[in-house]
């Protein structure tokens, strides 16, 4: 976009002196924030990055350069609203910029000299989504988005562009021409030009699985699929780069623990806090279609399964060789499906495959509804042959829903060891717990198994002399549909060192799942277990 020629350019700070003050820049990050755009921008980072100055900073220009222009700047709670962005945004905006105008922060409005309007929005009240809903605007500001639904954002940006009383000023509009570029927004009935639209959030980081992560960041699977593509970026700022932070205030934060460090000063995604599992990027594999050959011949397969109604249905495929290494190859995670649906999907994935465990959340068994004369459960809708096709139905083994017991087993899983051989490198230093990652080549591998297993923490109950203190409570808030296939299978699976008795090869297959399902429900397995433990 061509440069303002006037004295309140965008190199100028807008202030009640008699001459505009010269912007020194707190990091190049945050001039590279206010100079992004017209697209989806998000400024991520630790506390005191100058993260909302940034983001003030450009609705004071979009609102300066564009008269009559109209924009939000919102936050979840009104108070936080008014005490840390409204501040902010008039440390920088003067009273001579709305002299002519109006400013009324009990009606949560602004109007500048100009007729550009800023209205204020907090999500705290009832009625919120409902003015939204309704709202004609041009760019918006969320601070603090961490903490504001995702729903929010999408009604924000359904109402960009509607608001058509702003003006394009000239002299853009000529410093266009010149260049021989066409004004690239314009209305699709009149032809005329119309202001661009800016969508602008700002946030502290969070977990894996939050939106703002999935389609803000680089790393995230979705923004590579499908939100890079529309220009969605996120700019990472760290607090240590604010050359204008005090030291005192710095020195404080870098007191505290490790966690805290690299969530709210080193700005990084993923919280460590009350984390449960760290997964080792040697964990992680790419998955290709030579992977998944290997594992189909070299091991054990098997499937789990977590059964959701509105939430989403997952299940995961596992192979297990022999030498106790566990892969997760394979994730299918839908919601809003009928049985019926999942069934057929499931098999198709599992085409030419056969299993040796079929494990499933043991709640799926209760008979709670009627059905053929009598009680029937998710499980036996699974396994029906009457109402749907017999080459769909999966005949499910209840799993060991044992929480605290399986986390331990999880993390002996993922533990490095340095002695041990890695199955796909050949190099020394391996976990036992492997994910075949999912990407363009391989679609179908594992991507909500990894950040939810990554994600998953404790409840935070306290602090003692300022470091947190957690519970054994997982945090329930969190998504952990494929991390409780993960659970059930290490739960319940026997140890690699046990050999199925030979004699498993002589049944037929019906024969065979029958016969497992009686040997499960005797405690075979952990007898099995224990026989082993014993001997070793």
């Amino acid at each position: 976009m061509a440069a303002d020629p006037r004295n309140r350019s965008i190199k100028a700070h807008i202030s009640g002196e008699s001459k505009p003050k010269v912007i020194e820049w707190a990091s190049r990050k945050q001039q590279a924030a206010f100079e992004y755009g017209p697209l989806p921008l998000c400024v991520s980072g630790g506390f005191g990055a100058a993260k909302t100055w940034a983001l003030c900073l450009k609705a004071l220009w979009l609102s300066d350069v564009f008269p009559n222009n109209r924009g939000i700047i919102a936050r979840r709670i009104w108070s936080e609203l008014q005490t840390t962005t409204m501040s902010t945004f008039f440390k920088i905006c003067p009273p001579e910029a709305y002299r002519l105008g109006k400013r009324s922060d009990s009606e949560k409005y602004l109007r500048l000299n100009n007729g550009s309007e800023i209205l204020w929005m907090h999500m705290d009240s009832e009625d919120a989504l409902g003015v939204i809903r309704g709202v004609e605007i041009n760019w918006f500001i969320m601070d603090q988005a961490e903490e504001i639904k995702e729903e929010v954002y999408d009604l924000l940006m359904s109402r960009l562009g509607r608001w058509d009383k702003a003006t394009v000023p000239e002299w853009m509009l000529e410093a266009e021409m010149k260049k021989g570029i066409p004004w690239a927004w314009t209305n699709p009935g009149t032809g005329a030009a119309i202001v661009p639209t800016y969508p602008m959030i700002a946030c502290n980081p969070d977990t894996e699985l939050h939106w703002i992560y999935r389609r803000f960041h680089p790393e995230s699977p979705d923004w590579e699929d499908k939100y890079c593509h529309e220009g969605y970026t996120m700019i990472q700022m760290d607090s240590r780069d604010n050359k204008f932070l005090p030291k005192q205030n710095l020195d404080l934060m870098l007191a505290k623990d490790e966690s805290f460090v690299r969530r709210f000063v080193e700005g990084k995604w993923g919280i460590p806090e009350g984390q449960i599992h760290e997964v080792s990027p040697l964990s992680i594999v790419r998955g290709t279609p030579d992977i998944l050959d290997y594992l189909r011949q070299r091991c054990t397969l098997h499937r789990t399964l977590d059964h959701g109604d509105a939430s989403p249905t997952c299940c995961i495929w596992w192979a297990v060789d022999k030498e106790g290494n566990i892969f997760a190859y394979r994730e299918y995670y839908m919601p809003n499906r009928l049985v019926s649906n999942h069934r057929e999907e499931i098999t198709a994935l599992s085409e030419g495959e056969r299993y040796q465990f079929q494990l499933a959340d043991p709640s799926i068994f209760h008979k709670l509804s009627q059905k053929n004369g009598g009680r029937w459960s998710v499980a036996d809708e699974y396994s029906d042959v009457k109402g749907l096709p017999r080459r769909t139905a999966i005949h499910w083994q209840a799993a060991d829903n044992n929480e605290l017991g399986t986390r331990n087993r999880i993390n002996e899983y993922l533990r490095v060891d340095k002695e041990r051989i890695h199955p796909i490198t050949k190099e020394k230093g391996s976990p036992r717990l492997f994910f075949i990652e999912g990407n363009s080549e391989y679609p179908n591998g594992c991507r909500n198994l990894i950040r939810e297993t990554k994600s998953q923490r404790r409840v935070k109950v306290g602090t003692d002399l300022g470091r947190p203190v957690f519970c054994d409570d997982r945090d329930e808030t969190l998504s952990d549909h494929s991390y409780d296939c993960l659970r059930y299978f290490l739960s319940s699976r026997p140890p690699a060192q046990v050999e199925m008795p030979a004699q498993y090869g002589r049944w037929t297959w019906r024969k065979r799942h029958q016969d497992l399902m009686k040997f499960q429900k005797r405690g075979g397995w952990r007898k099995l277990a224990k026989r082993a433990e014993a001997v070793a």
